[in-house]
């Protein structure tokens, strides 16, 4: 019983410190962005300014996609290798927190979320090894003195077991799912310590307020359905637009240097659309309130458009909250067209229709907009539009060629919880 208590406790204090660092990683790539583009700069050295940062970030690009590969990790390929192996290579994880940070300064149209979701999977890995080691070895380590027990305990990269698919190798908390359910939310609580330690903004920014009345609850499907279906045709070039970037440009250089002009010329046209847009909701309620429905949807299908060549030539990132304020600007844009219709019902309704087809993930999307974006009283509306177009989903999965995305991959991981 001690035995346990001890490795549990001692998990809970790897688990807290894996949130420090991914919470450290989040902070550093605020303020990185923060002091390179947010200094005032004047006009006529902007642009100087902005070619020298995507430059020197190229070349980060180019040196550790040649000794690392792609950082951060895809998280499909962590979990395909995980299924494969039982475990994953997590030794590229500090790099994976400082050279993402420094890849997101250049302004590629991306979030932090990649790096975040793959690295936590990985830190699970990380800390269920070394509990497998501390639990194999316990009695030895009873007998050993108490430096080298902090050795053991302390240093990061040494004292591991890594689990394979056998059972004497699977750890004594894998079928303890509560377990590990504690761990991620321990680790939650250290990011979120770190995230309210150095003042960051929140990250809950409700749109607007809104005077729906239900009388009009008949646009609502409309409204969805036609979002969801723009959605798909969004998702549609964005698929092709990776296809002619595969197929034409093979050169590493030159795939990097495409996404930095790309990046370059956004930064002197249209810098709203740069970084993952996060931060930029309350544009909703305040600057872009007056803008045409013209400018608003091409600033939208902009935004998705450096998403998609960001993602495919080097430049990546997470992509999610990216296509949420996309959705949203496409959604002030037909909110214009229907005057009578309440703006912000119409925005938070587009948002989830047009940003579920692109992510392919429904509950994701309805869950994110619940809790950060729409206004408290839409909340009803917003559940009831996750669980219709959950069902559509459903039915594509069922009569279509469907083909699981990453977002499927998460919910399999989280229903599975089989890390440690």
């Amino acid at each position: 019983m001690r035995k346990k208590f001890l490795i549990f406790m001692y998990g809970l204090g790897l688990s807290v410190i894996a949130g420090f660092i991914l919470g450290l990683f989040y902070v550093l790539q605020s303020f990185l962005i923060e002091f390179f583009w947010h200094k005032n700069v004047d006009a006529f050295s902007r642009p100087v300014t902005n070619a020298i940062i995507l430059l020197v970030i190229g070349i980060v690009i180019f040196l550790t996609r040649k000794h690392f590969g792609q950082l951060p990790r895809n998280f499909s390929n962590v979990m395909a290798e995980i299924r494969q192996k039982g475990t994953a290579n997590y030794h590229t994880l500090l790099a994976q927190m400082v050279i993402p940070a420094i890849i997101l300064v250049s302004g590629t149209s991306l979030g932090p979320e990649a790096t975040l979701v793959s690295s936590t999977v990985l830190y699970g890995i990380w800390i269920g090894d070394k509990l497998r080691y501390v639990e194999a070895n316990y009695a030895k380590l009873k007998k050993s003195s108490w430096l080298m027990v902090l050795r053991v305990l302390l240093i990061p990269h040494q004292y591991r077991i890594h689990r394979e698919d056998s059972p004497e190798h699977r750890g004594i908390f894998l079928n303890k799912k509560m377990t590990k359910i504690v761990y991620f939310l321990n680790g939650v609580l250290g990011f979120s310590i770190v995230y309210n330690l150095f003042g960051e903004p929140s990250l809950i920014i409700r749109i607007g307020d809104s005077n729906w009345h239900y009388e009009k609850l008949g646009w609502m499907l409309l409204i969805l359905l036609v979002s969801y279906a723009v959605g798909h045709v969004y998702l549609k070039v964005m698929i092709e637009i990776r296809k002619v970037i595969q197929s034409r440009i093979f050169h590493e250089v030159a795939l990097i240097t495409l996404g930095g002009l790309a990046i370059y010329v956004s930064s002197l046209l249209a810098p709203e659309i740069l970084f993952s847009g996060q931060h930029n909701f309350h544009l909703f309620t305040t600057n872009w309130v007056g803008h045409s429905v013209l400018y608003l949807t091409a600033i939208s299908f902009a935004k998705l458009l450096l998403l998609t060549i960001a993602l495919n030539t080097g430049w990546v990132g997470g992509d999610i909250f990216p296509v949420l304020f996309s959705a949203t600007i496409q959604g002030l844009a037909i909110s214009q067209l229907l005057p009578n219709l309440d703006r912000t019902f119409v925005m938070v309704m587009v948002a989830i229709g047009v940003s579920s087809a692109i992510l392919e993930s429904p509950l994701l999307v309805g869950s994110l907009m619940a809790i950060m974006f729409a206004p408290i009283n839409l909340l009803p509306f917003v559940i009831l539009a996750t669980i219709l177009l959950m069902l559509i989903k459903s039915l594509q999965r069922r009569y279509t060629k469907y083909a699981p995305t990453v977002f499927d991959q998460i919910g399999d991981w989280l229903h599975g919880l089989n890390i440690f």
